[in-house]
């Protein structure tokens, strides 16, 4: 073995097991085998690629999926795009294809390893003929060269001498799955096919948008290439094979490699793109495998050093939060772009873009990776023009964000589906659920008060501000004793054409007032650059007074004598329902006789919707508000929604429903590891994957950035004997560390200086770059072993 292999395979060595997510046996389960292909998927948030096995078994869903990569076709809307995938590796023996289909399964087990990036898979497989076979495979999308992927597979005779034809090339034929049982969707044209002796290139552009991909790789065995003969390439349709003959020698084990490259005509020439592919290739070539590995090792070992969050005392949460962390991970766009409610692990939801990004997802990558999150609201401003027609199109001024969106940011939400009872029925999200244009301006806010960005709020962000502003100005009615926002559809999707969402409204309430604030305070600086915003949309002084007078009086009432918030006008005199009776895994069932056809009678509500206020809003209503409409709304709720277990978890954590939380908890962080609604197959749950993440830091860990101090509530469940994690605020990193007896916490900062921070009410001020500790009874600051924390007051402070 040469020196070059021994450091590849030390470099593709498993980590400890606490990175490890591991399945072992196979199922020839259709659905059984698709979920593992969702959840094993590798990627670097410019193409993930999902974890089908290299031999594509009956029954498997492969797929390369790119971030921005949609087309229509003869497709209802624009979806995501199933790209071609260079992982297909297929050994024969006497003419058959070896797989856990074809052959008796003696061991075979699929291995994440979370730390590095890299998906594993060991095979031992007895033919017909008694002959076996042992493969391993090791693939990986680099993380620091985003373009770029490598493989390594390795093979064993272990009872046999004989020929063993291998294949390995690039796979065109991927159809998107359409909406009926057995329909495919064909949204990729074959373009040009180059073949060498170890080298293959295949280009395919999409049908509608024609966006050229390309994909070059080279398939070469590992060391002494002796009994390998017979180089052959091949094309069967839009396939293309390099076919060797292995002459396979008992007990002696074999290995290939495969280095591909991927690139669109985004990034290049469309003319040259054959080229520049080729030129990447070989630049990878040269420079190797083991020192592209080495640098993909360490770019995932920066990014789990900011994002892993340490839970001691509980094994299972710590894996299933790293495992959603991973997720968060794969998925980061490297560029200017956003990720859908499935993330780029299957065309579930069509790869659309929903308000999932900014409420569930975006706070991971602000709190963590600043420019990811800049990169997801650049998305939002490109596609601003997108948004100015929906609102055109519905008769409205302003920019609407399309409820499912794509490229343009037009509203791509399909006209029909098939709801939970399995019949079809019209989509009315498109044209009523439009909180979505206040939940992407939430998301601007709060990026702005965690980064201090102001380039971005002056140079995009007012922009999309104020255009949003004059949707909702346009969208409201006025009535005799305020405004109402009618014919709307809030989070609990069930109740459809309502009117006066609380959620909707009090969101819409904060951005009005938001966008007049800014107006004001940029207005009176007298910026040159103000006034030609102003200008170019036409904006005036008097058109943004209405502003605040429609946020004083859209309507939005808290019951004086229960704390509760009404879901939307006319929704307690609704046929009062609770869920009594729930599933072997714990869901809610419907009660007798109520179906998914009529719980809109009915209070029972499919997912959060009041409660969401208080996610958003925490400091804005008393904990007795909080608490009564916690336990009014959770009894009514059918978690028919990957979003509503985290938002559960996170309000019940704030109103001392602990025990709740924590179940709540570790159902949104298992939500896709055990498939928790049955649909894992069709990509994972990203808001779930947030809201994960979110619970752990905000609920748990307690933690609240405003923009002049941190504030900690935390609380542990008895299990947890410790929790660490960090985030990014302002250019500084937070480190905390939460026991039941004590929090501690250090902020590094280039810059010193004193930070501000309150512990359960009561406030200190501290120097930066030294740890500090909270002793949680009573409230004491110390410098770790030192009485050395100012007390500044013992008050909290409750404004946003």
């Amino acid at each position: 073995m040469r020196h070059d292999d021994f450091d590849v395979d030390e470099l593709l060595r498993y980590s400890q097991d606490e990175w490890l997510i591991e399945r072992k046996g196979f199922s020839r389960n259709r659905m059984r085998m698709q979920v593992q292909e969702s959840l094993f998927c590798v990627g670097n948030g410019y193409l993930n690629i999902r974890g089908s096995l290299e031999e594509l078994p009956p029954g498997s869903m492969p797929g390369m999926y790119m971030n921005g990569i949609y087309d229509r076709s003869e497709a209802d809307v624009e979806e995501l795009v199933k790209c071609p995938v260079w992982t297909d590796v297929s050994f024969w023996i006497d003419g058959l294809k070896v797989s856990p289909c074809s052959c008796k399964v003696m061991r075979h087990t699929c291995t994440l390893d979370m730390r590095k990036g890299i998906l594993h898979r060991y095979s031992r497989l007895k033919t017909p003929e008694g002959k076996i076979l042992s493969i391993t495979t090791a693939r990986m999308v680099f993380m620091h060269s985003v373009h770029r992927g490598y493989m390594r597979v390795r093979v064993t005779a272990e009872n046999f001498s004989g020929a063993v034809k291998v294949m390995s090339g690039l796979n065109g034929e991927m159809l998107n799955r359409g909406f009926f049982p057995g329909e495919h969707l064909k949204h990729l044209h074959l373009e040009r096919i180059e073949r060498g002796r170890d080298l293959m290139y295949l280009e395919m552009k999409t049908r509608e948008q024609q966006i050229g991909i390309s994909v070059a790789a080279a398939w070469r065995p590992v060391g002494d290439r002796k009994g390998v003969s017979g180089f052959a390439p091949r094309i069967y349709g839009e396939k293309f094979t390099s076919e060797l003959t292995l002459q396979a020698d008992q007990g002696r084990l074999y290995a290939f490699e495969k280095y591909a490259v991927v690139l669109t005509s985004r990034e290049a020439d469309p003319d040259r793109l054959f080229r520049e592919s080729i030129c990447e290739l070989r630049a990878f070539l040269k420079k190797g495998a083991t020192s592209e590995i080495g640098e993909h090792i360490r770019a995932w070992a920066g990014r789990w050093e900011q994002a892993d969050i340490v839970i001691e005392g509980d094994p299972p949460a710590r894996q299933a939060l790293r495992y959603n962390i991973y997720q968060l991970l794969i998925n980061a766009p490297p560029f200017t772009g956003s990720t859908g409610a499935r993330f780029l692990s299957s065309e579930g939801y069509l790869g659309h873009i929903f308000w999932d990004t900014e409420i569930f997802i975006f706070p991971f990558y602000l709190y963590n990776f600043p420019k990811v999150a800049r990169n997801m609201l650049m998305y939002r401003y490109v596609t601003l023009p997108g948004a100015l027609k929906n609102a055109e199109r519905a008769g409205y001024s302003g920019a609407k964000y399309g409820w499912e969106s794509a490229v343009t940011g037009e509203d791509v939400t399909p006209r029909f589906a098939s709801k939970l009872e399995r019949t079809i029925r019209l989509i009315y999200t498109g044209r009523e659920e439009d909180h979505i244009v206040s939940d992407v301006i939430y998301a601007l806010e709060r990026y702005f008060r965690v980064t201090g960005d102001e380039h971005f709020l002056f140079d995009q962000g007012l922009e999309m501000i104020f255009q949003t502003a004059r949707f909702w100005v346009s969208r409201v009615d006025a009535g005799e004793d305020g405004y109402d926002i009618r014919v709307v559809i809030g989070p609990d999707e069930f109740h459809e054409h309502v009117t006066n969402n609380a959620y909707t409204n009090f969101l819409v309430r904060w951005h009005l007032n938001l966008a007049a604030v800014l107006y004001r305070y940029f207005a009176h600086r007298n910026l040159p650059g103000f006034e030609r915003i102003c200008r170019e949309i036409s904006l005036q002084p008097d058109e943004v007074s209405s502003w605040k007078d429609i946020s004083r009086g859209l309507k939005f009432k808290v019951d004086e004598a229960t704390g509760l918030i009404e879901q939307f006008d006319g929704y307690f005199m609704l046929r009062e329902l609770t869920v009594t009776k729930h599933d072997r895994h714990g869901s809610p069932l419907l009660p007798p006789g109520v179906t998914y056809r009529t719980v809109d009678r009915t209070q029972l509500i499919k997912q959060a919707d009041v409660l969401m206020i208080f996610i958003l809003f925490p400091h804005l209503f008393s904990d007795d508000v909080k608490l009564s409409n916690y336990e009014y709304y959770e009894r009514r709720t059918m978690h028919k929604s990957s979003l509503s277990h985290c938002s559960h978890a996170m309000v019940g954590l704030s109103v001392g429903k602990r025990q709740h939380a924590y179940n709540y908890f570790m159902k949104t962080a298992r939500f896709d590891l055990e498939n928790l609604h049955g649909n894992t197959h069709l990509g994972i749950h990203a808001a779930a994957v947030g809201g994960t993440w979110q619970t752990v830091v905000t609920g748990f860990g307690g933690l609240a950035l405003k923009s002049d101090r941190i504030e900690l509530r935390p609380w542990l469940p008895k299990r947890w004997t410790q929790l660490s994690f960090r985030v990014v605020w302002r250019g500084r990193i937070i480190e905390l560390a939460i026991t039941h007896k004590h929090t501690d916490i250090m902020v590094r900062s280039d810059v010193d200086g004193m930070v501000a921070c309150s512990f359960w009410g009561s406030c200190f001020r501290f120097p930066v770059n030294q740890v500090y500790r909270f002793s949680s009874s009573p409230v004491t600051c110390m410098l770790k072993g030192e009485c050395d924390g100012e007390v500044e007051n013992s008050t909290d402070s409750a404004s946003d």
